[in-house]
């Protein structure tokens, strides 16, 4: 693994950043057809781009991988061969093949609340030989107590107000905790299906710590003060920002101005210096 890291980073660095796009294998058209008819109980494995991804839920594994490994929204350029990456939300840890793939080095922290996408992200891990990385089954949250969550096994679980039957009590670790240990992070992920604001509220003070950060906005229509907020934040730290749709809910808006689901509004938030 080290040694096929160690020869894609060689490349990346001598290819025209236009050519990077198409740098790793894509999921071969076979395949796909094979993944799309796939259940999503048992799990499963499939090698690309000399990596081994053990995976539940096929439609997850493709969005995910096409989104890291094919348009590389995650690609940056890191001021040494050893970044320090926090992953909120690291599901099944495809994000972590990707980083370590880029920057073999990294010292990556993972945090993975559901439990069944924890015991893949672990398993991805370990089967692919990764060092440099610390895997935490606990959510990202404003306190180290403990809290509700709601589980699913997907890319959906959150934490939840305890009322659902899928709601079970886990650990919380702080992030604001985790950013105070470091001078610098070279890259912060979060994605963390709703909890974001709150999070970012609470470790607003420390972002200036932060070179690059990804963050995945969730939220309703009619919740105009919250991303108000969220990008008052970014601002004042420093941030230039760029938006994409993660994913288009609503397609007749002046219509249909809620979708009835948990969020309406899933945005991808690039914030870089």
């Amino acid at each position: 693994m080290k040694r096929i890291s160690n020869i894609v980073k060689g490349i990346v660095g001598k290819l025209p950043l236009k050519n990077q796009k198409n740098l790793f294998e894509r999921i071969s058209w076979t395949n796909e057809k094979i993944l799309k008819h796939q259940g999503g109980s048992l799990v499963k494995q499939i090698t690309v781009s000399g990596l081994n991804i053990s995976y539940r839920r096929p439609y997850e594994l493709l969005h995910t991988y096409h989104e890291l490994f094919v348009n590389q929204i995650y690609r940056f350029k890191a001021a040494s061969d050893k970044p320090v990456i926090i992953d909120c939300g690291s599901n099944i840890g495809v994000s972590v093949l990707y980083f370590k793939t880029l920057y073999p080095g990294a010292l990556i922290t993972a945090f993975e609340p559901d439990k069944q996408n924890f015991s893949l992200l672990k398993l991805n891990v370990e089967t692919n030989k990764l060092s440099g990385v610390t895997l935490c089954n606990s959510a990202v949250w404003i306190h180290n107590d403990v809290i509700s969550f709601s589980s699913s096994g997907s890319e959906a679980s959150h934490i939840s107000d305890g009322a659902d039957s899928s709601s079970t009590t886990i650990k919380a670790t702080r992030l604001n905790d985790m950013l105070e240990e470091h001078e610098t992070i070279d890259f912060l992920k979060i994605d963390i299906e709703g909890a974001e604001w709150e999070v970012l509220k609470d470790c607003a003070k420390n972002l200036q710590k932060v070179e690059h950060l990804f963050l995945e906005y969730h939220g309703k229509t009619g919740e105009n003060e919250k991303l108000n907020n969220i990008l008052s934040i970014i601002n004042q730290v420093g941030f230039s920002v760029y938006f994409q749709n993660a994913a288009d809910l609503l397609t007749q808006p002046f219509l249909h101005k809620t979708t009835g689901t948990l969020y309406d509004v899933q945005l991808n938030i690039f914030c870089f210096r």
